[in-house]
């Protein structure tokens, strides 16, 4: 129970409500003052005939003499917050009931004012608060059952946790534990149960790997991984809360006319929301890696179809909000016939090929690839005729240096402005753009681009920033002490997801604050199918939420058919997940 105001509810504009919460609040109080004053004469001596029902009346002082038995019993102005409310609720709510002139109570029958889970039908506000059950991000497995979480909490019998060579430690807040020790029922004794203050489960979970926590949905962060229970997916847009385990109903109930305009007043005061959950509030910005329609890739889909290589991913892409993909080839009119082997410096792409971009619905194309003008300047301004003409929007290349260095922002459906930027840093020579010429942004000294994340945050102009870069394409899984260090110095700027968008052969990942980082993320469409390190893929679903991104989900696939990333299967992903965390030092 939370009894020290929040100062953020003395903003301007918000204490005339709570001056008037107060008045309200102090005349019930002078009304229940008056109530409690004497107003009628003494009580008579019992009747003869009833003098075996009572012992006899000592008659008070009329000045003490109580009130008569029909007028009301003075209603005291406390509130109640049930054990298990959201400890974040709490701490909006209280504070406006203690400046309009409410204590807590120590039971619900004490208060005028209660909030509390499952309400009933009575209730005057209520609201649908959705969790998450998350792991550490460098977590493997992906989903759990709702039976299987409940059996550990009740037994200790983790058997059902699919996944987890250990048994987890279960890092919780105590709201959390208040909930489901009333509505699964009490922890099973010895159960590793940490109980943490809400800022400390992140660094505690991650300190007790392999670990669990519930939390709410708006508390995510991108060091957390949500895990899917019983299949559904709490980024689903379209998920059924009424069926979802982790989705509760909360309300407040209020007795007597000065409580109800309390409670009220709350909604009023920014205090009370429908849910901690909109849907509408959710955006996916899926960032995948190299296409180069090209070679085997190009003969795969004239022989089996143009749209043949999204067909496999198509579910994991196909929820984008925006989709990204970093097209490394240009398309041109005078592009030959493909053949399946060729020389790398006379990549092109015939333009029927443009199809496929607009059958996986793509946004972003990011133009930092090494091969953009491999045929000449010529056919990048003609992709970049085409990109315009259709929509789709261009960065890390452009017409001249100044258009390639131009950082684009693009508004989700929700008006969260996201802002891409990126630039090619191993060159070669040929495919940087001029004060002249189209081709791709060099990186340089990191200075400039570095100067724009900064400038994109300090001055407004976009909530989340993506950064990718066409680094050095290195065989190895984990980055370059130089890698890491570059990529440090867009992190450090304010980038809120670095990628490296080079990589053929996928790599591993960090943290530099707040800001994720992938070192490099792998093909998308391409045809390198001589070693299993090329044919491994990852795809970036990014979840922002109410501007913000709060995690990263993962795609895992393997390259077929020389042209088609298909889902690994589920033992491939565990192995190819715990090796990628391994490389990334966890």
């Amino acid at each position: 129970m939370v009894n020290n105001p929040m100062t953020a509810f003395l903003k301007p504009g918000r204490v005339p409500l709570l001056a008037g919460l107060l008045a309200l609040a102090l005349l019930a109080g002078c009304q229940a003052q008056a109530a409690a004053e004497p107003t009628s004469p003494a009580a008579p001596p019992p009747a003869a005939g009833d003098q075996a029902a009572a012992p006899p009346v000592v008659e008070p002082p009329a000045e003490a003499e109580p009130a008569q038995p029909d007028e009301p019993e003075p209603v005291a102005n406390m509130y109640w917050v049930q054990p298990g409310v959201p400890s974040a609720l709490a701490e909006q709510i209280v504070p406006v009931l203690e400046q309009a002139g409410l204590t807590p109570a120590a039971a619900p029958e004490d208060a005028v004012l209660t909030i509390e889970a499952n309400p009933p039908d009575d209730a005057l506000l209520t609201a649908r608060w959705v969790y998450a059950l998350a792991a550490p991000f460098p977590t493997v497995p992906d989903d759990i059952s709702w039976q299987a979480f409940t059996q550990y909490w009740l037994t200790g019998a983790a058997d059902g946790l699919v996944g987890f060579d250990t048994p987890p430690q279960l890092v919780l807040s105590q709201d959390v534990v208040d909930w489901l020790s009333a509505e699964v029922g009490p922890p099973a004794g010895g159960l590793p149960v940490q109980v943490v203050a809400p800022a400390e489960l992140e660094s505690a979970a991650w300190n007790s790997r392999p670990s669990l926590s519930i939390l709410p949905f708006d508390a995510l962060t991108p060091r957390w991984k949500a895990l899917r229970v019983d299949g559904q997916d709490v980024f689903d847009k379209a998920l059924n809360t009424d069926i979802y385990p982790l989705a509760r109903t909360l309300g407040v109930r209020a007795s007597g006319e000065q409580a109800q305009q309390v409670a009220a007043g709350l909604q009023a005061a920014g205090a009370w929301a429908g849910t901690n959950r909109d849907p509408a509030r959710i955006t996916i910005v899926t960032m995948t890696g190299v296409t180069a329609l090209v070679r085997a890739t190009a003969m795969t889909m004239e022989s089996r179809g143009i749209n043949y290589p999204a067909e496999a991913i198509m579910p994991f892409l196909q929820d984008a909000d925006i989709l990204h993909t970093s097209n490394d080839v240009s398309f041109s009119p005078l592009c030959p016939p493909p053949a399946w082997t060729g020389p790398p410096q006379d990549f092109c792409s015939d333009p029927r090929y443009f199809e496929l971009l607009q059958t996986i619905g793509l946004d972003v194309v990011e133009l930092t690839g090494n091969h953009i003008n491999d045929i000449g300047t010529g056919a990048l301004s003609y992709s970049l005729d085409l990109y315009d003409a259709n929509g789709i929007v261009y960065y890390g290349g452009g017409r001249t240096l100044d258009d390639a260095r131009t950082p684009r922002i693009v508004s989700a459906p929700d008006g969260t402005r996201i802002a891409f930027v990126g630039c090619n840093d191993p060159g070669p020579f040929g495919a940087f753009a001029t004060a002249e010429t189209p081709g791709a942004a060099p990186c340089d000294d990191w200075a400039w681009i570095a100067d724009t994340i900064s400038g994109l945050k300090a001055n407004d102009q976009a909530d989340v920033v993506i950064a990718t870069v066409q680094y050095w394409e290195l065989p190895r899984y984990s980055p370059s002490a130089e890698q890491v260090e570059d990529f440090d110095i867009l992190a450090g700027a304010g980038a809120d997801i670095v990628i490296g968008s080079q990589a053929h052969q996928p790599q591993g990942f960090a943290f530099n604050g707040e800001s994720f980082i992938h070192y490099g993320i792998g093909n998308l469409f391409f045809d390198q199918m001589d070693f299993i390190e090329n044919r491994q893929m990852f795809a970036d679903k990014l979840i922002l939420y109410e501007g913000r991104h709060i995690s990263t989900v993962l795609f895992t696939g393997l390259m077929e058919d020389y042209a088609q990333p298909n889902p690994m299967s589920p033992e491939d992903r565990a192995a190819f997940l715990a090796m990628m965390f391994a490389e990334s030092g966890w």
